[in-house]
């Protein structure tokens, strides 16, 4: 419990009975008082639970608990689970609309069950002896520090980080500690366990979509969206925001902007965002939302962000934009802010990503060995003309895309930052065992599992939802806030949201090639055509940045080889840790 107490340094407690013991660490966000200390029982003792998150439809779900009699000992949003608990059982986490990692305690069969929120927000991890025993907790530094027998290094998950900067989920770096898969419970009785979806799937359902006009559209966006959002500023403490000045963020502003107290960004020099990155514009665009929106914000120095190569959870991460977030959250702490907003889920849900608006063209054109020699000829002009930007390295990840057999296959070049031959030399063995079908694992099973008659746009936002998002997306975020006792909540992710967004249609989400239609036609209403045009760039770091690391390796071209060689430089301390 002590190895957890950044994650809630406001109260701690613990609970044991015939065969169990929980602890929780609480950070108080909802009813500050020690009525909603966990762990919290229901009002016999028959269930214990300990809870992590928050559930924004609480207020409603708690009024129906109480007409069916129930008596509620708090104020704290967690507190529905129980009381739904004893009337649907698992079922009730269906009913939840919220961030949430939950373990409940039958007192009277010792059964414990472990549940995570639909998409992944929050995480949970567990370790299990079959007919022995079952450890669980929200890091897997919590485990380590308990003496839990992680066992050796996974080395399909290492050989997952060198490949896509982060290791998707269930998977760990160990090969005896799993992540509780996003929306599913895996109960624990009888010294075995068992998992399985408490809930629909959250995936898009062929031949169900509406029937929007475009104008239409964009009103029903303004409404959902501004609901979502004020729906997440369910608090007893300041609500601020991580603002990055693109879209996502933006909106997000916007639609609680008489509710912040606090906005956070990252600035970079001209001298540092140069090179064509052109970072230094971000926080320009944030300065006139200040003016806007009338909250204040405060500008942290990217230069100034720690380097944290092994972040003290446990979890493998690459990509900078983990320590930027560290900063942030490090400076919101300080100034007395448990609560963030981010923006995180809006380009998975409304085709934010470049790779999205080229998904059609991956998954019509064939090239074969064309599109290797095409990419070696890119990669070579780029090399000679000194001109080997990210345009010139795209091109060439879209050459060799489409070399590639399938779709499916094509669109993973897209996402993948090495190859066989760089993991195999980074690990130590034979290509075969690091190959691309055996990272893809994971990315191939959600995709085999899509129903059919999806758009191919459709499937590889699903990937990018079901096995990016809670990967690294959400994950880098939950680690960085949490290190400082921050918790980051993504209204672009609320449950209602979410579901709606899976019925629009494709004609809705990239438009005449323009990704991300949608979200950009409300912001140009509520923010102006030219917030809503800027080039979207990322929460990222220039890449001189990553040059700390050793020099770039690998056969993915510059950055690529940036990114690779800063995850074989994290790898290597880890290995050695």
């Amino acid at each position: 419990m002590f190895s957890l107490r950044h994650r809630g340094p406001d109260a701690e407690g613990t609970a044991t009975g015939m065969g169990w013991a929980l602890g929780h660490t609480r950070l108080s966000i909802v009813d500050l008082s020690a009525a909603g200390n966990q762990p919290i029982s229901n009002e016999d003792g028959s269930l214990i639970m300990v809870f992590n998150g928050e559930i924004y439809n609480s207020p409603e779900l708690r009024r129906l608990c109480e007409a069916k009699g129930h008596r509620f000992r708090s104020d704290m949003d967690g507190e529905v689970i129980l009381h739904l608990w004893e009337m649907e059982g698992t079922a009730a986490l269906s009913l939840l609309n919220g961030i949430f990692a939950v373990a409940v305690v039958s007192t009277t069969t010792g059964q414990i069950t472990l549940a995570r929120d639909p998409l992944g927000v929050k995480p949970l991890f567990y370790s299990s002896r079959e007919g022995d025993r079952l450890w669980f907790a929200s890091e897997l530094s919590a485990l380590a520090a308990i003496g839990v027998p992680l066992g050796a290094h996974d080395q399909v998950a290492l050989a997952q980080f060198l490949s896509f900067l982060w290791v998707p989920d269930p998977r760990t770096p160990f090969q005896g500690a799993k992540a509780v898969e996003p929306g599913h419970a895996l109960t624990f009785v009888d010294g075995r366990t068992s998992q399985h979806p408490y809930g629909e799937p959250l995936v898009p359902a062929s031949g169900q979509q509406f029937d929007y006009a475009r104008p239409q559209a964009v009103v029903e966006l303004r409404e959902r969206f501004a609901a979502a959002a004020r729906r997440q500023l369910l608090s007893d403490v300041p609500v601020g925001l991580m603002a990055s000045g693109g879209i996502d963020s933006s909106l997000i502003w916007w639609a609680t902007r008489d509710h912040l107290t606090r906005a956070y960004t990252i600035r970079w020099s001209a001298d540092e965002g140069g090179g064509g990155e052109r970072l230094s514009e971000d926080a320009a665009a944030v300065v006139g939302l200040e003016a806007s929106f009338g909250t204040p914000v405060e500008f942290l120095e990217g230069e100034a962000a720690e380097d944290q190569p092994l972040p003290p959870s446990g979890d493998l991460f690459a990509d900078p934009a983990y320590e930027l977030t560290r900063q942030i959250a490090r400076a919101a702490r300080d100034e007395g802010h448990k609560v963030l907003f981010s923006g995180q889920g809006g380009d998975e849900l409304f085709a934010g990503y470049r790779r999205h608006s080229v998904a059609l063209w991956v998954n019509r054109i064939r090239l074969g060995r064309g599109g290797t020699a095409a990419e070696r000829a890119v990669l070579e002009a780029g090399r000679r003309t000194g001109k080997g930007g990210t345009s010139v390295e795209y091109s060439a990840r879209l050459a060799r895309a489409m070399a590639e057999r399938d779709p499916f296959r094509a669109y993973m070049q897209l996402c993948t930052y090495s190859t066989a031959r760089d993991r195999a030399e980074a690990l130590g063995c034979e290509e075969a065992e690091v190959a691309d079908d055996v990272v893809w694992q994971r990315h191939q099973e959600v995709y085999d599992n899509l129903p059919a008659g999806l758009s191919f746009l459709r499937k590889a936002m699903m990937l990018d939802l079901r096995v990016y998002l809670p990967g690294l997306g959400l994950a880098y975020v939950d680690r960085a806030g949490m290190e400082f006792g921050v918790e980051v909540r993504v209204p672009w992710l609320d449950l209602e949201l979410t579901r709606w967004s899976l019925r629009l249609p494709d004609s809705l989400l990239v438009h005449h090639g323009r990704r991300k239609w949608l979200p950009k036609a409300l912001a140009t209403e509520v923010l102006g055509r030219s917030m809503a045009r800027r080039p979207k760039r990322g929460f990222a770091a220039p890449a001189r940045r990553l040059a700390g690391h050793p020099s770039p390796q690998g056969e993915r071209g510059f950055r690529q080889g940036l990114y690779f060689a800063r995850a074989r430089g994290i790898l290597d301390s880890f290995l050695r840790s």
